[in-house]
């Protein structure tokens, strides 16, 4: 691989390495929850519904994830990715375009290995894994060397917005 080319992936690691990832889940049922923080008081069917809204919100970060690394482009207020996660995205898109790179997405397994629920339920950490095979563009639309295989693993730190069941990615940090 000549010089260039490895910048192009050494970059590429680090800007996927600051990426969030996330999974397919199922949507919580909407129901409304207690906010009160005590865990003797909350339900199975509560900490299941919070479960699930915590998945939700890694599926929407890692599906814009996804998109961000092609188009280089963060929404402005993005619904499930919040706070530091969402600075590092920023700063890690803005690296991309002024060396003008994308990166399509060629092929992954996602999965989330689990998900857990803080005691006070305002709070949930999730450990997910990321085989893939990522491509990088140049401005032109033209492919920069070959396809790179990655297996990203990292641990998402969520919070939960107020008393609602919707949860944010708040930090992404990445397990060697």
């Amino acid at each position: 691989m000549t010089r260039p080319a490895w910048l192009v992936v050494g970059a590429l690691l680090l800007s996927l390495g600051t990426l969030s990832s996330a999974c397919s889940g199922k949507s919580g049922d909407g129901r409304a929850l207690s906010t009160r923080s005590s865990t003797a008081t909350a339900t199975p069917d509560a900490r299941a519904t919070l479960i699930a809204a915590a998945r939700d919100a890694i599926d929407e970060d890692h599906r814009m994830s996804v998109r961000v690394l092609w188009t280089n482009s963060v929404p402005t207020k993005p619904l499930a990715t919040a706070g530091p996660a969402l600075a590092v995205l920023r700063h890690s898109v803005a690296v991309r375009a002024r060396r003008g790179i994308r990166v399509r997405l060629v092929a992954e397994h996602f999965r989330v290995i689990r998900i857990d629920l803080d005691p006070s339920y305002q709070r949930a950490t999730a450990i997910v894994s990321d085989p893939q095979r990522v491509r990088p563009y140049g401005r032109d639309g033209r492919p920069l060397g070959h396809a790179v295989t990655l297996n990203e693993r990292a641990r998402l730190e969520l919070r939960r917005l107020g008393s609602s069941t919707r949860f944010v990615v708040w930090r992404v940090t990445a397990i060697t």
